[in-house]
């Protein structure tokens, strides 16, 4: 039985799955698995993968597509690993990301982690470093995913939560970070840059923030809508202003009026504020002064 399972979904990963295993390979903790979850590909990703089996510890597994959350399941589920680490196939793990992680969890007897982050922007670095907000984590979870990252887990906390939610597709994070806080489960920060994140410029396409906008109202009415309607105030507060700010990336970001109108009715329905009612309007007032 391995010490870590690292589970790397890929999806048309035939240029850069490589990547991602070979920072694997590179760690200096070798007692891992590597499984690389193919989530029905049409490209060549099984061919980039195929050098690799020669490493008993590598691991090739097909399946059809079922998005990134159930790619990542399916890989927990064939594991042996006492813990378990999700890499995107796009992404890298720093050369001691799973001595590390490891070593901060038998210090701190925590659930899960909140690690830094290298992001990597065309020629950009920028680091996030993770943080702990003041006060209720819950409401503070629910607010803004402030985990910075969370690719590490001991194997009976990611079951014992429930694994990913295979209905949310995208901002799937959100969703495990927010049942974790729920459920009482506690973190550790480590202050290290140990998952390297990449992101290749304009490749957001407005189709794809439409599928983004339209999960994070999924996630928004299974967590906050849920405790809002149980009669939660504070969370309908935050609810509210959630939903405000998607219809105003709907309007910004697709011009979709519908979305924006949606949304803003649905704020405004859970917590009639006066405030954000009127933003807009000293905003066009701010504007004319600056112009005058």
């Amino acid at each position: 039985m391995s010490l870590v399972s690292v589970i790397i979904p890929a999806y048309n990963a035939a240029n850069i799955v490589k990547g991602a295993i070979e920072s694997v390979l590179a760690q200096t903790l070798q007692d891992f698995e590597i499984i690389v979850v193919d989530d029905g590909s049409k490209d060549e990703t099984a061919k980039a993968v195929e050098p690799f089996l020669t490493d008993s510890r590598v691991q090739y597994f097909r399946q059809e597509n079922r998005g990134l959350p159930g790619a990542r399941n399916a890989g927990a589920k064939i594991s042996h690993g006492e813990y378990l680490a999700f890499l995107d196939a796009d992404d890298f793990l720093a050369p001691n990301a799973l001595e590390a992680m490891s070593k901060r969890f038998e210090e701190s007897g925590s659930a899960w982690l909140n690690v830094g982050v290298l992001k990597l922007e065309g020629e950009n670095k920028i680091i996030r470093h993770p943080r702990l907000p003041e006060g209720d984590l819950l409401l503070a979870i629910l607010e803004d995913d402030f985990i910075t990252r969370s690719p590490f887990y001991p194997r009976k906390e990611f079951f014992g939560i429930g694994m990913y939610d295979e209905e949310i597709r995208m901002r799937e994070d959100w969703d495990i970070n927010i049942r974790m806080i729920a459920a009482g489960r506690p973190f550790a920060l480590l202050d290290e840059p140990l998952y390297l994140y990449t992101r290749t410029p304009g490749s957001i396409t407005t189709s794809n923030r439409d599928v983004l906008h339209s999960y994070t109202e999924k996630l928004l009415r299974k967590h906050h809508k849920t405790l809002a309607d149980a009669g939660n105030r504070e969370v309908s507060r935050v609810y509210a202003r959630n939903m405000w700010n998607l219809g105003a990336q709907y309007y910004r970001e697709l011009k979709s009026y519908r979305g924006c109108f949606h949304c803003v009715s649905e704020s405004l329905r859970y917590d009639m504020s006066p405030r954000r009612l009127l933003r807009p309007f000293f905003r066009v007032i701010g504007l004319q002064k600056r112009s005058v």
